[in-house]
């Protein structure tokens, strides 16, 4: 996630300069067949182009809203993760009995430990890039910033820091944040066995675990179903279609006026090529929200955040810092 307030003029053209060039080349030639060459049939008239340039508009919003969408669903889902992961520590750990058996103080920590180690398990698998992903310009950016470790090498070193007892077992699993919930329901089942809750505290805390896993479907369903191609690819290819008939319209426009202001022509179809790229653009870099790019939903740092939480509730001192943007990107 980008998080200052302005956009560096560097950034904006590291993503825009590729068509930025073009539409200065391609206005060029029109302006000097049109101008030096008397070529006079290079200009079009205008009214089509605009007809093509409003539907590309619409197009391209109706693109950008739905991307939109997706990148905040995505936010809210981690929301509701970052919600549960609190209520159900803070719920166990008002509800215990038996605070002065280390047994029990043991299974308590190993069970926030283990939502901590959900949760960061979430994020790694929705890191994990899939056949369709692409290396796009905001995901090499990011790179920069966040060297990724691979998917394996991640869950290995995540649970063999927070699971330990577990680890081995949990990484012969497919889906290992499934089976940490599962792990999380036999816990509280075993509490209640031990009369360390009641069976309405039990409910209510399973319940809770049935919340992480509807979390985790919808995460899993953004993730696994990519925004359609057909609305994204060809969102482009109208974009392109409309930079290039662009000169052609406008410079027929500008010699109407006066035919010294055909060299506008150049800069006005450069601006409104670069608008109209950039429109294109923003919603390619949102409609993906965990894609590994700078305009992702931050998903390390709201780890880290849940992580220094729930270590507070067990009363621990020595808790990690929290994540800080680099670059102004924040992951």
């Amino acid at each position: 996630m980008f998080v200052k307030r302005e956009i560096s003029p560097s950034i904006i053209f590291y993503f825009s300069w590729r068509t930025i060039l073009f539409s200065a080349v391609l206005s060029t030639i029109v302006f000097v067949l049109f101008e030096y060459y008397n070529c006079r049939s290079v200009a079009i008239p205008f009214l089509p182009v605009a007809t093509i340039g409003t539907a590309v508009a619409f197009y391209v919003g109706f693109k950008n809203n739905s991307s939109y969408d997706r990148l905040w669903e995505g936010r809210k889902v981690w929301g509701e993760i970052v919600n549960t992961s609190r209520s159900i520590t803070a719920y166990l750990l008002a509800i215990v009995r038996q605070k002065d058996d280390p047994v029990i103080n043991d299974t308590i920590k190993r069970f926030v430990y283990r939502q901590i180690a959900y949760v960061n398990m979430i994020r790694i698998y929705l890191r994990r890039r899939n056949v369709w992903d692409e290396n796009h310009l905001y995901t090499q950016l990011a790179s920069r910033c966040f060297p990724c470790k691979s998917f394996e090498q991640d869950a290995q070193d995540t649970l063999r820091e927070l699971c330990p007892n577990e680890a081995e077992k949990l990484l012969t699993k497919e889906n290992i944040a499934k089976e940490l919930v599962s792990n999380q329901m036999q816990t509280l089942t075993w509490f209640k066995t031990k009369n360390v809750i009641d069976d309405y505290e039990h409910s209510d805390l399973m319940r809770l675990c049935n919340d992480m896993f509807n979390h985790q479907g919808k995460a899993e369903r953004l993730k696994s179903f990519p925004f359609p191609r057909q609305y994204a690819y060809f969102s482009e290819v109208f974009v392109a279609i409309f930079i290039c008939l662009l000169p052609f319209g406008m410079i027929g426009e500008f010699a109407k006026l006066n035919e010294s202001l055909v060299w506008l022509t150049i800069p006005f179809s450069v601006l409104i090529s670069w608008i109209f790229d950039t429109m294109e653009k923003i919603g390619d870099t949102s409609e993906n929200p965990f894609e590994n790019g700078i305009h992702d939903v931050p998903m390390t740092a709201i780890c880290r955040t849940i992580e220094i939480n729930l270590r507070e509730l067990l009363d621990e001192e020595h808790l990690p810092e929290a994540v800080e943007a680099i670059d102004h990107v924040l992951m």
